[in-house]
């Protein structure tokens, strides 16, 4: 077996186990500790189980501490605006010098974590144990199936280099730009901009890979090729609506995703392109399955984060070629590609 389809059963079958217990336990926003599980699996070198257990305990402890900026939001919302921007900038920093996946959680931790403290506190608490969980299940099934389909050994020469970017500085700058407006936003309504929030991130994460002209169509075209795969696993599920349907649903789309991640099926998008198309679908779906069982109108609820995405994902394309047009970014920065 190829390692590509080894990483491929890795990503599909993690992706349901994770779905099947985030789910299982009830906890608040369950799909985030899918997204987590996504995110860890789709790394090239799983971490020991030891050690990613130890760094999901740690996470859960870092995202619980983003509780402490409700207060400063509270009482000196100037402060708590630039000490954000300040940490949002030194994280974007930090994912340009190599380490995305801890970038990108932590920035979590900044942004989303308080905004939901603003709502209630046990729910900001809920939603650091379900990443936390998210990573840990990640990592666990990396090393299961790392142990039951061992890859084959490939030649020294094959490995890919990163490249840094040429000006980390204005990638980081412009990064900031699209996520700060956003997480203002969310402020106002923190309920309904908690979805657009999360997708903020991962748009200011996959424009740090990209070059200008590569922005608009990658953001946009993205952002409903998930809402397309939110649609076809909705139907889906409706079919049966249980929890079993859900996860074999998400294992099948998460089949189809990867194929495309690890490029065994040869397109003219990106990974970066096919991952964050199926963390938006990810997005819209849990939110939705929340809609039904409170009794919602399900797509009209979905058509308005689905429309505030791409309202989103265009904002990003505008920062980017605003940046890019009085401050030249250079080359950027290179993605890792799963299962190579």
């Amino acid at each position: 077996m190829h390692n590509g389809d080894r990483a491929v059963l890795r990503i599909s079958c993690g992706t349901a186990i994770a779905a099947l217990i985030c789910y299982s336990l009830a906890l608040p926003m369950p799909h985030l500790g899918c997204i987590m599980a996504w995110i860890v699996l789709c790394q090239g070198k799983p971490l020991p189980i030891k050690k990613g257990i130890v760094v999901g305990l740690l996470l859960m402890t870092t995202l619980a501490g983003g509780v402490l900026m409700v207060p400063m939001l509270t009482h000196f919302p100037l402060a708590a605006l630039l000490f954000t921007a300040l940490l949002l900038y030194l994280l974007m920093l930090m994912g340009l010098a190599g380490k995305g996946t801890q970038a990108m959680l932590l920035t979590v931790a900044v942004t989303i974590i308080p905004i939901a403290g603003l709502i209630e506190q046990s729910l900001a608490v809920g939603i650091a144990q379900m990443m936390g969980l998210g990573i840990i299940i990640g990592t666990v099934v990396n090393r299961l199936a790392l142990a039951l389909f061992p890859p084959q050994a490939t030649p020294a020469g094959a490995a890919k280099v990163p490249l840094m970017p040429e000006s980390p500085h204005q990638l980081a700058l412009r990064a900031v730009l699209i996520v700060l407006p956003v997480w203002l936003l969310a402020l106002s309504n923190p309920a309904f901009y908690i979805p657009a929030v999360m997708k903020t991130v991962m748009l200011a994460q996959q424009t740090n890979t990209l070059s200008a002209k590569q922005v608009g169509r990658e953001l946009v075209l993205s952002t409903l090729m998930g809402a397309a795969l939110a649609v076809g696993l909705w139907f889906g599920l409706s079919l049966w609506p249980s929890l079993m349907m859900l996860v074999l649903w998400l294992a099948l789309v998460s089949l189809w995703v990867a194929r495309r991640l690890v490029r065994l099926v040869a397109t003219r998008f990106t990974p970066s392109f096919w991952s964050n198309a199926w963390i938006t679908g990810l997005i819209l779906v849990g939110p939705a399955i929340q809609d039904s069982a409170a009794g919602k109108d399900v797509w009209l609820a979905s058509a308005m984060r689905c429309s505030l995405f791409i309202m989103v994902a265009l904002y990003g394309w505008a920062c980017v070629v605003f940046v890019e047009r009085w401050y030249p970014s250079g080359r950027p920065a290179v993605e890792a590609v799963a299962g190579e």
